[in-house]
């Protein structure tokens, strides 16, 4: 029987909210429905006719590049999917990171390539080192190409601009594409955002407006490619007529609104940076046993968890015995740590972090006489 290759997903659906303190979300709440008031019912057009020309325009406007560099995706899900159907290939070799969101580490596989996962260490600040990326690169028989997120996931660190154009050069000598899923750089502002499509002709960018503005539902997601990339625009289009040929007219309705509104969707972000932020980030820094690094920008933070090695046996701890959810750190290849957010209301985030901190305590006491038997 074949394993499953994306279980973070199936306890994301089923089990990642079963207690009133919901700290495992990397993304922004809902957003408000009413900003969508003026859309017309049920629209059955298709959705070359107009809707999707519409997305493209406006994508190509906030990203300043011409519509034949701009791809419509479900999601920025759609888009890494689609990278991977692209690019890696049976012969390809991917080098990836860890910790990470897990679809980094499981599509090159599915697709056939070779995957080298590079660690990012908490001691570093969670940075990726172009020199460990051009040493996996080394001795690729065929095409060889680079995939992580900026902002990551699950420690919201930012790589650098330098770092970001070595590691394009690495690949573009092995005939590779930079692959980021920026999906999270939507939560800084807009001078201060790095696209791997402006940094390197071979960088390939994927977002959405999942994350940082409440509209998951909407699967409105894009691809951006650098200058040499866009030649492969009509191949990454057939793979995703071979796939689902187009999006839905009335989401792409939606998603054309939406990017006319980012200025009102963003007002969130502030508030969760000026009221909840401060309370997370003082837990982050300040509690006994915790060992973080404090990311500028996001909503998450991937902390060590002092003297716990089953991070996914402590999670189950916390809701059961103190009603509180984070996301243990086995989803993303490095047990010991927890991903923790905050955009929660200060007061009900301010209740969360203090039933975490008193959880994780009593986990040790718990554990620490088995651990004595033991010897």
């Amino acid at each position: 029987m074949e394993r499953i290759r994306f279980p973070y997903m199936f306890w994301a659906h089923e089990q990642c909210a079963r207690t009133p303190h919901v700290l495992t979300q990397s993304g922004m709440p809902n957003a408000d429905p009413a900003l969508f008031a003026g859309l017309p019912g049920i629209d059955l057009g298709h959705p070359s006719e107009s809707a999707l020309p519409q997305v493209e325009e406006r994508l190509a406007r906030k990203f300043g590049v011409d519509p034949s560099r701009v791809i419509v995706t479900l999601g920025a899900s759609g888009g890494m999917f689609l990278a991977a159907a692209r690019w890696f290939r049976r012969g390809s070799r991917v080098v990836v990171d860890r910790p990470s969101y897990e679809p980094f580490r499981a599509l090159p596989p599915h697709f056939g390539a070779e995957c080298v996962a590079l660690d990012r260490r908490l001691e570093t600040g969670w940075s990726l080192d172009p020199a460990e990326v051009r040493a996996a690169l080394a001795g690729a028989k065929g095409p060889g190409h680079v995939f992580f997120a900026n902002l990551h996931n699950p420690t919201g660190a930012r790589a650098k601009a330098g770092d970001l154009r070595e590691m394009a050069s690495a690949a573009a000598e092995h005939g590779g594409r930079l692959v980021v899923c920026e999906v999270y750089m939507e939560y800084a502002p807009a001078e201060e955002r790095l696209h791997a499509f402006q940094l390197a002709p071979n960088g390939v960018s994927i977002g959405s407006l999942t994350k940082a503005y409440g509209l998951g539902p909407l699967r409105a997601g894009w691809m951006v490619l650098g200058e040499e990339v866009a030649a492969e625009r009509r191949e990454l289009i057939d793979h995703l007529y071979l796939d689902y040929v187009d999006p839905p007219t009335i989401a792409l309705r939606a998603f054309a609104s939406a990017l006319d509104q980012l200025e009102v969707l963003a007002r969130p972000i502030a508030r969760v940076a000026e009221q909840s932020r401060p309370v997370w980030e003082r837990w982050l820094r300040e509690t006994e046993g915790i060992q973080a690094h404090v990311p500028k920008r996001g909503i998450i933070a991937f902390p060590r968890v002092e003297g716990v090695s089953d991070t996914a046996a402590l999670c189950e701890y916390l809701v059961a015995q103190h009603q509180v959810d984070v996301v243990p750190g086995e989803y993303f290849g490095l047990a010991g740590h927890i991903r923790v957010g905050c955009a929660l209301p200060p007061e009900l985030l301010k209740a969360g972090l203090e039933r975490l901190e008193a959880g994780i305590r009593a986990f040790r006491a718990s554990a620490a006489p088995a651990a004595k038997l033991g010897r």
